[in-house]
């Protein structure tokens, strides 16, 4: 049973009324291996799926006025990605913002790049005001066979608002999603935004701080913090349709992820394990939300923009 409260089909009416903070349009334009998003003409992210990652991922995000809220990436000069303490890139794999998990089967880790996610098909195109980007991704398994079949549709509004609806489903074997707090629809935010550098985590229920935000079930946690002196902030949301809540990985150093896959981890061991597995040609689906804005999570009317992620169709 689900913890969150419904609300009123008169005040969900009234708040799809009123919530436009940024008027625009959403463009979307493929560009060999990536998915560039502008909102009227403005970029705001990409989606990058070269083959030759470890997993697809956006970046750069950018709040309005081009400011970036996720941290930056430092490559070396072969073109990888190198760790860097300046910018905090101590966990290469945490890019932009990105779908894995580390606790698959027997040892299967997407979420630490040590198995792969490739995409397979991406379809762009336009939806009134928004932009949609649609994917089918392919979870290698074992000698890198396909083993999870994942198709994601990323709406974007003009407000800067990814609804994310991801569907994985076991190919043709049993697949086993543990219990694991590295998981599983994840951003690392930028630098200067991080709580330890001054910048702030709140949850819907008003509690603050990773100390009391982690590991809970929250309609929505924001992150913010100041970047080249301006605030900006990101929130994620967890749908009230999905199968659990779920819970948040939040942390002062940065990283800020949502995952229905880690019941005893979150709670300390208070909770059970509650893995789930799929058999062959089973699916789970999950809708997540992310919300870029200025200001903190009052300027920024995250608890708004939650009521119309829960609409945007």
């Amino acid at each position: 049973m689900r913890i969150f409260q419904p609300i009123s089909l008169a005040l969900s009416l009234l708040l799809l009324n009123t919530v436009s903070l940024e008027a625009g349009k959403v463009n979307v334009v493929r560009e060999g291996d990536k998915a560039i998003v502008n909102i009227d003409g403005s970029h705001f992210t990409t989606y990058n799926f070269a083959d030759s990652q470890a997993k697809p991922y956006f970046h750069p995000i950018l709040a309005p006025g081009d400011v970036l809220v996720v941290r930056e990436q430092v490559f070396n000069k072969e073109g990888e990605q190198r760790n860097d303490a300046k910018t905090g890139m101590g966990h290469f794999h945490h890019k932009g913002a990105w779908i894995a998990i580390d606790t698959v089967n027997d040892g299967l880790n997407y979420w630490h790049e040590q198995d792969h996610i490739k995409n397979q098909k991406i379809m762009v195109s336009s939806q009134g005001d928004n932009g949609v980007i649609e994917i089918v991704n392919e979870w290698q398994g074992q000698n890198k066979k396909p083993l999870i079949k994942e198709e994601t549709r990323y709406t974007i509004t003009p407000d800067r608002l990814i609804v994310c609806e991801l569907k994985l489903t076991a190919i043709d074997q049993p697949v086993t999603f543990g219990d694991t707090k590295e998981g599983l629809f994840a951003i690392r935010v930028n630098h200067s935004m991080r709580e330890m550098s001054g910048g702030e985590i709140v949850n819907a229920a008003g509690e603050e701080g990773e100390k009391n935000c982690w590991g809970k079930p929250s309609p929505w946690i924001d992150y913010h913090g100041e970047v080249d002196g301006k605030t900006v902030g990101i929130s994620l949301f967890d749908s009230e349709d999905n199968f659990r809540p779920s819970r948040y990985h939040v942390r002062g150093y940065g990283l800020f992820a949502i995952n229905p896959f880690g019941e005893k981890k979150y709670s300390n061991g208070k909770a059970g394990a509650a893995p789930v597995t799929l058999q062959p040609g089973e699916s789970v689906k999950l809708r997540y939300g992310l919300y870029v804005h200025e200001g903190d999570e009052k300027e920024g009317h995250v608890a708004e923009q939650y009521q119309k992620f829960e609409h945007v169709q």
